[in-house]
């Protein structure tokens, strides 16, 4: 986009502009300046701990061609705004040519499932096009991989990784959408062709304060971001799920059930094992039996919506050609080399719940052992509903530390053991790698341990900052030591 277009586009919001290259060309928009270069659009905005509006000069000096701000400024190239946010959110979508309009764009939002199922998405449509990815783990496409801050990154962020996606030769993305984001609006106009709702249980209540804020902020990407003539699918055997399709008019959508006959995609569980499923999916006029080869009942929901996202845009003969490609998903319930050792995402009661009534219905093993804590500065009303769960459901329990973040993490497990049964076999070890390297000295022949909470991440945030630490790893270093 040349300046004089860009500051054309700014009009309305413009209180003073100063003089610039009306024919210079501008290739970027960004609101940190250690990320300016030549041709840049700086945004002073103002933040929880810092201020845009500091850094003029540092941008400035890396050869911004603009900033945009609210305070004065008395620079050439300055324009001031009435709100800088206001004026980023209207400028954004032209300025880097409306990318979702050009790629195929797939959107999943739920509370669990979202990282599964954008993988399992990925493994049926690449080999048709190009795809990138935008999630937790990272964001990949056309052999990069860059590292997520955020599962949904900023609006200046996503529009800029839209950008070059568009630029790489991406044909389809594939993106999980946080409640955050979608509160937030960080991908402010983005329109998706498929929507995917996985199902919503507790969880980011420090955030939305009511689980109805926390819902209404997920219902947003199929009332406000679903392209015309896009497609909702939603596992309707979530009560939430359920709601929102009676809720969603004029908008085409399957209907995911394994109870529900009427649903768009009707699905009949043949048999549940320890290395995946075989599932019979009624959808369109085919019935076929597909073989997931990933482990759990909760992975049937996410093969579905998956399936069902992918036949919207290949078609249904073709994901059902691919829906059965062999696939792993670091971190969720991943299985450490062939020993009985999982290690898991799941830092919700509902999340752990299926996990280890998964485990439990693999029926070969006697004793489940699971180690876990609760995240800091996170909601603190799940963590006695996740000792509870772990009660429940397992034999013998680890509590241990998360990422306890600012908190004390003697709280945070004196919150867990709150929701404890008190005649549980329960072990307190702060620790967390020595809580793993416990769980594997007390696992028996035929147990099996479940790592849950952190998955694939590679860290671990205390008082003291991040540090690097993987479950994956110390489970390896443990079971070698065994």
């Amino acid at each position: 986009m040349k300046t004089s277009d860009f500051v054309a586009s700014l009009s309305d919001l413009t209180l003073e502009c100063g003089s610039f290259d009306s024919d210079a060309e501008l290739v970027k928009i960004t609101a940190d300046s250690r990320e300016v270069m030549p041709g840049s659009v700086f945004f002073c905005i103002k933040g929880l701990n810092s201020d845009g509006h500091d850094f003029i000069d540092a941008a400035f000096e890396k050869g911004a061609t603009l900033v945009v701000g609210e305070k004065e400024c008395g620079k050439a190239e300055y324009i001031r705004v009435k709100s800088v946010k206001e004026a980023l959110k209207s400028v954004l979508p032209a300025f880097y040519g409306y990318p979702d309009r050009i790629m195929k764009m797939i959107g999943v939002t739920g509370t669990n499932g979202k990282t599964s199922t954008t993988f399992i998405i990925e493994n049926v449509l690449k080999e048709e096009m190009s795809c990138g990815v935008i999630g937790t783990l990272n964001y990949k496409y056309a052999g990069k991989v860059v590292p997520a801050q955020n599962t949904t990154p900023l609006n200046w962020k996503w529009y800029s990784l839209l950008d070059d996606m568009k630029k790489s030769g991406v044909d389809a993305v594939i993106s999980e959408v946080s409640s955050h984001a979608l509160a937030e609006n960080r991908i402010e106009e983005t329109k998706f062709d498929v929507a995917i709702f996985t199902n919503l249980t507790r969880d980011h209540l420090d955030f939305h304060k009511t689980f109805e804020n926390y819902y209404q902020a997920k219902k947003k990407l199929f009332t406000e971001h679903l392209k015309n003539g896009g497609t909702a699918v939603i596992n309707i055997d979530d009560e939430a799920g359920k709601r929102l399709a009676s809720e969603l008019e004029n908008v085409k959508q399957i209907r995911i059930s394994a109870n529900d006959k009427s649903a768009e995609l009707f699905m009949e569980t043949v048999d549940i094992h320890d290395f995946g499923s075989r599932v019979v999916f009624n959808i369109g006029g085919f019935s076929k039996t597909v073989d997931i080869p990933l482990v759990g009942k909760f992975n049937i929901y996410n093969t579905a919506g998956a399936f069902a996202a992918a036949s919207r845009i290949i078609g249904i003969e073709k994901a059902f050609e691919r829906i059965g490609n062999s696939v792993s998903v670091p971190g969720r319930l991943e299985k450490v080399g062939k020993h009985a050792v999982y290690i898991d995402y799941a830092h919700t009661p509902d999340a752990m719940e299926n996990v280890l009534k998964t485990l439990r219905e693999v029926g070969i093993y006697e004793k489940i052992i699971i180690v876990f804590g609760a995240g800091g500065d996170r909601d603190k009303g799940k963590r006695p509903l996740m000792g509870e769960t772990a009660c429940k459901f397992a034999d013998r329990i680890i509590v241990t530390d998360d990422n306890p973040r600012t908190e004390e993490p003697a709280e945070i497990i004196r919150e867990i053991l709150a929701g404890c049964d008190k005649d549980a076999d329960v072990t307190v070890v702060n620790d967390r790698a020595l809580a793993i390297k416990k769980a594997i000295e007390m696992k028996g022949e035929k147990d099996v341990v479940l790592i849950a909470g952190k998955g694939a991440e590679d860290y671990q945030i205390t008082k003291s900052g991040k540090k690097f630490f993987s479950d994956r790893l110390e489970a390896e270093k443990s079971l070698g030591e065994r």
